[in-house]
């Protein structure tokens, strides 16, 4: 991306933060294809990993107090994933990672059961205060955490039923619907503006829509009600996934 193009596609207040960060400078300029959709570097979080997030910080700045949440928000999940961006493969080499990841530990099982059960009840109450309808899912519903070959199962039938459309599962439903709602909530003064550019490259963390939300929930005009993807992220942050196969249970899966 040339200084021309950055004008184009980027707002005017960014290029003198750009051009002032070598690093920020050297990503930027060396992203050249699809600017009209993608003005931002994809994977632009990930060059930033490790350490240096901070970069960030005058850009983000520039959208006031929510676009500092979201900068703690990203300095959280750079520490989750610190242990997991480098992989070593058996012939002594390292395969660096390609998205954010975190290591599910048994020490933290019962925190993450509590977490499960957090995000049960959030989910329920966006169906029945804001939606005025009934959740497809008991806020008392069971948690059970599956490890190894039943967590690849697990999630093999989930997206299975997603492939054929049927049956209509809890989790594709609250998926669809959740998306749906988040997608059309209005944001707070410019902060549309940075959720727009940074829609990308907030998705490829870790290709999940529902860890972006919860990032992006602070620059919204959301209803009175605490941040329902808040108990997800921080399964993510266990190194877990919450689905929901059947109305009566949640499934943590050790991914």
């Amino acid at each position: 991306m040339t200084r021309d193009e950055c004008r184009e596609y980027l707002p005017e207040n960014w290029l003198p933060i750009l051009e002032a960060d070598p690093m920020l400078w050297e990503i930027f300029s060396e992203h050249e294809y699809g600017l009209e959709q993608e003005a931002v570097p994809p994977f632009l979080i990930q060059e930033l990993r490790g350490g240096n997030l901070e970069h960030l910080r005058p850009l983000l700045s520039l959208y006031g107090e929510p676009g500092l949440e979201l900068l703690e928000g990203l300095l959280e999940i750079d520490k989750a994933a610190e242990d997991t961006a480098e992989l070593p493969l058996p012939d002594g080499g390292v395969a660096y990672a390609g998205y954010f990841f975190a290591r599910f530990t048994k020490a933290d099982q019962e925190k993450a059961v509590k977490t499960a059960k957090r995000y049960l009840r959030a989910i329920c109450q966006v169906y029945e205060e804001v939606f005025r309808e009934p959740s497809p899912v008991e806020p008392r519903g069971g948690v059970l955490l599956l490890t190894g070959q039943e967590a690849r199962s697990m999630d093999e039938k989930i997206h299975q039923a997603f492939v054929h459309g049927k049956p209509y599962l809890p989790d594709l439903q609250i998926r669809d619907e959740l998306g749906d709602w988040f997608a059309d909530l209005p944001y707070q003064g410019n902060c549309g503006e940075l959720a727009s550019l940074f829609s990308e490259a907030l998705y490829h963390i870790n290709n999940d829509y529902f860890l972006s939300y919860a990032l992006l929930w602070p620059m919204t005009e959301h209803p009175p009600i605490e941040n329902p993807f808040r108990p997800r992220f921080e399964l993510w942050e266990m190194g877990l996934t919450p689905r929901f196969f059947d109305r009566s249970q949640m499934a943590l899966l050790d991914r």
